[in-house]
């Protein structure tokens, strides 16, 4: 049976329901497209908000948020005793390096579990990220003493996983449903995982619903402890989230200069560390408040996610403990704002006459089309990493067709974007080559000029694409221009173009 969690007031923990609206409005004013947001106190949830067409139950993409899962992992193999922190690399991998025929540099044998939860193993720089991922990391040269000097390293994180899987002789998602989920509340649909195509799992390929990275954060602030069990070692939860190594000044975000414990990042406020990901996927966590924050975002402001880390550790510092008098109006209001935001759509609009003669087949003649969920869009996402291979992404036929209030988009004959033109999103499953993660809402627009602007958005993370079809400068011509956002908040958008020849009416 599902351990749910239960929701009280704000004030039952001693901080005022206006107090709270005033959080989630703020949050929702940084300039970054807030997804959902759950705040618990004392393991029950005083604050909770999704803007539709998001919602609770749909994973999401944590980006280097998961590091905290797989480190998690880490920690449950070392409470079981199958691993050590002072474990070396070399020796967990030596059957590997000898069948490989890894060229494993001097200094790679000096390096143990704890470095690579550090970030401080002394790679020259971050391991080639790519399908040889495992072997560029084994055979990195080594130029600081391990232990000494931090450098961010998501193919570490990825070696991590691989740790996992030697020493438990399991995937890393099968480990943690049978060791820690089931006892901490997180549910099987509550969790999508990517794997690399050697089958090991990815990083950072992990979805998980808001409450699951919630949940995360709760045994933390608990000291590995949940509904009472002790599940991993409180020593190692003292080391994980403590300072490891400096990590120097990070300009314009204080709360990323604090230190860096194992796979997770120490806050300004002594006590409060965080779990971190790309676009701003957090979970806050400061045990003397036992106040645990968890969000998805689309962080497109550049000092967005900053201001939403120092928003939500400005609230939790007036967490007093003491219950406040219950104030319905208040409770009210604020759950009345958080149950009624949502992203807007596209104006509704009627099909021109115009716009019939964008209807019809057509088969890509220049550039590409790929809508679907990414990382950082470019000349090439490193998602690649974790495609189902049998699915390529490239779209090759485009066919366009009325739909009562809809535009219906179907590329390469099998994948069907139904885009509603009443202003509303349309929720949907679409396959696409990251396996499990097939949720995305659309909607359309007719143009004056009888374009087509449509909205893709992908709900499994802050991925999008917003597209407009026009007719070319030759009959039968389409052009189709695809924005997609960046993952780093300072690069512009990517902008992709194409053109498409009709074949059939």
């Amino acid at each position: 049976m599902k351990k749910v969690l239960k929701r009280v007031s704000p004030e039952t923990h001693g901080i005022s329901s206006s107090r709270t609206e005033k959080l989630l409005r703020d949050l929702n004013s940084l300039g970054n497209e807030v997804h959902g947001f759950l705040l618990a106190v004392d393991g029950d949830v005083i604050c909770e908000s999704f803007v539709s067409p998001y919602s609770p139950n749909i994973p999401h993409s944590c980006h280097s948020l998961g590091k905290s899962y797989t480190a998690t992992a880490v920690g449950l193999a070392v409470t079981q005793g199958l691993v050590s922190v002072e474990d070396r690399v070399v020796d967990i991998f030596k059957d590997e390096i000898e069948s490989l025929g890894i060229d494993v540099k001097p200094g790679m044998e000096k390096v143990r579990i704890r470095d690579v939860l550090s970030m401080s193993s002394g790679t020259k720089g971050m391991p080639m990220f790519n399908d040889f991922w495992f072997e560029n990391f084994l055979s990195s040269e080594i130029v600081h003493e391990p232990g000494t000097t931090f450098l961010y390293n998501t193919t570490g994180a990825s070696l991590l996983g691989a740790v996992v899987e030697k020493v438990t002789g399991q995937d890393m998602v099968s480990y943690l449903k049978n060791n820690l989920f089931r006892f901490i509340g997180i549910e099987d649909d509550e969790i999508v995982w990517q794997k690399f195509a050697d089958g090991r799992t990815a990083e950072p390929g992990l979805c998980a619903t808001t409450e699951a990275n919630l949940r995360l954060g709760m045994l933390y602030a608990e000291n590995g402890k949940a509904y009472g069990k002790q599940l991993i070692d409180p020593e190692w939860m003292r080391e994980a989230t403590s300072l490891q190594v400096e990590n120097g000044p990070v300009h314009g975000a204080d709360n990323s200069s604090a230190g860096y414990g194992w796979q997770l990042w120490l806050n300004t406020t002594s006590g409060m560390f965080r779990f971190d990901g790309g676009q701003g996927q957090l979970c806050i966590i400061w045990p003397e408040k036992h106040a645990v924050a968890a969000i998805h975002q689309s962080g497109r402001d550049p000092e967005g996610c900053n201001n939403c880390i120092q928003a939500i550790q400005d609230f939790m510092e007036e967490l007093t403990g003491s219950p406040l008098p219950e104030d319905p109006d208040a409770y009210r209001a604020l759950l009345d704002y958080s149950s009624s935001l949502h992203l807007p759509a596209l104006p509704s609009s009627a099909i021109p006459d115009s716009a019939f003669e964008l209807f019809g087949t057509y088969l890509m003649t220049e550039g590409s089309f790929v809508p679907y969920i990414e990382v950082a869009p470019g000349n090439k996402d490193f998602w690649y990493l974790f495609h189902d291979r049998s699915l390529s992404p490239e779209t090759v036929a485009l066919e366009l067709r009325p739909k009562n209030d809809a535009v219906l988009l179907t590329l390469n004959r099998d994948k069907n974007f139904l885009c509603a033109l009443d202003g509303k999103w349309r929720i949907q499953d679409v396959v696409n080559p990251l396996r499990g993660l097939t949720k995305v809402a659309s909607c359309g627009e007719f143009l004056e000029d009888g374009s087509l602007h449509i909205i893709l958005k992908w709900l499994n993370g802050w991925s999008m694409s917003d597209v407009l079809i026009r007719k070319g400068d030759h009959p039968g011509d389409l052009l189709l221009t695809n924005v997609k956002d960046m993952l780093h908040e300072y690069l512009p958008p990517v902008i992709h173009e194409c053109k498409l020849r009709k074949v059939r009416l």
